[in-house]
């Protein structure tokens, strides 16, 4: 897989052999020459498209050199979560020298796809996927072009790179066995979005714990924004027979969830208990404050930089590297 791997990307040559022209020929269909016919050209480009080739701008007429440029695709930066793991990504690779550029994806597989593209054609030299939705064709596509990349901060189904993530099936349950822990019994699930394959494990978990002590599972739908947190305040304030815990799949919607149950006033954790996913700062700072699973988010972003940084340079037999790191509850004022 690109460097340090047994494959390499697909060249401009690689394709004119496919197609039985000349590499001048597949040039300017690439680069949209009139000296070749519209059927030819638009013949090049599906194949082109088909095989996953990517036109590397910098080396048309110049040496090959090293660029330095790593490509972090972000798939939510208002979330604290992302922006902290892009914090751990950054400063290592301004230890190793190399330059970070940050896109957002908005969680969708199309902007993932936009991205990648746009920053390889222009020398990228490796990728670093945090979180995002459940893309697994546009990985495997990644995968089989040669591509170097780390995926950060979840867990997609099939292993096309190194992946640096925490168990969230054991984070899912830990959290709902805490609160049966604490004697409730009638606990809802906050889920993040349905595509989300962290919020599918954290859901698991928790209908794991659930089932094992013979209680009944209440799912909700969310995204992962405060917002959501904030409408299932309103709705649990209408009701007689409440919940008496939440578990949130993350901060930010368990944030949500209290800032509108107090405004409302329904007591925290009197009433309700709520516990939250991922630690972030504002954790601390909401009133009450936030019992949650801490995950180590900078810690994930280093350890995908390093991985990354190691493929680049020609380790070998990382490629389907699974680093889980360790999760902590965090008690607070919110369960208790």
């Amino acid at each position: 897989m690109g460097r340090g791997s047994g494959r390499r990307r697909l060249t401009m040559r690689d394709l004119a052999k496919q197609l039985g022209v000349s590499i001048s020929t597949v040039s300017r269909a690439l680069n949209n020459r009139s000296i070749i016919s519209p059927e030819t050209r638009e013949r090049i480009r599906k194949a082109a498209e088909e095989y996953g080739y990517i036109r590397n701008n910098i080396a048309r007429g110049l040496a090959l050199k090293k660029s330095r440029l790593i490509g972090v695709m972000v798939s939510d930066i208002s979330n604290p979560f992302f922006l902290e793991i892009a914090r751990g990504v950054h400063d290592v690779a301004r230890r190793k020298s190399y330059v970070v550029t940050l896109c957002h994806t908005e969680r969708k597989v199309e902007n993932e796809e936009f991205f990648s593209r746009v920053l390889l054609e222009n020398q990228a030299e490796g990728l670093i996927l945090v979180g995002g939705t459940i893309g697994e064709e546009h990985l495997k596509r990644l995968h089989d072009n040669g591509v170097p990349f780390v995926i950060a901060g979840r867990r997609p189904k099939g292993v096309y790179a190194p992946i640096v993530a925490v168990d969230n099936v054991a984070i899912g349950y830990q959290a709902t066995q805490y609160l049966i822990g604490l004697g409730h019994r009638r606990i809802l699930f906050l889920s993040g979005p349905e595509d989300s394959a962290t919020s599918q494990d954290r859901r698991k978990g928790y209908l794991d714990a659930m089932h094992a002590h013979a209680l009944s599972p209440d799912v909700v739908p969310g995204d992962f924004k405060m917002e959501s947190g904030f409408a299932l305040a309103a709705r649990l304030a209408k009701e007689r027979k409440r919940p008496t815990a939440v578990f949130a799949a993350n901060d930010l919607m368990a944030i949500g969830l209290i800032l509108g149950l107090t405004n409302l006033r329904v007591a925290v954790p009197e009433e309700i208990a709520v516990i939250g996913c991922d630690d972030i700062p504002l954790a601390r700072l909401i009133v009450p404050t936030l019992t949650t699973m801490r995950i180590p988010m900078y810690e994930i972003g280093t350890r995908a930089m390093e991985l990354l940084v190691a493929m680049l340079e020609g380790a070998k037999d990382i490629e389907a590297e699974i680093v889980l790191l360790g999760s902590e509850l965090v008690v607070r004022e919110s369960a208790r």
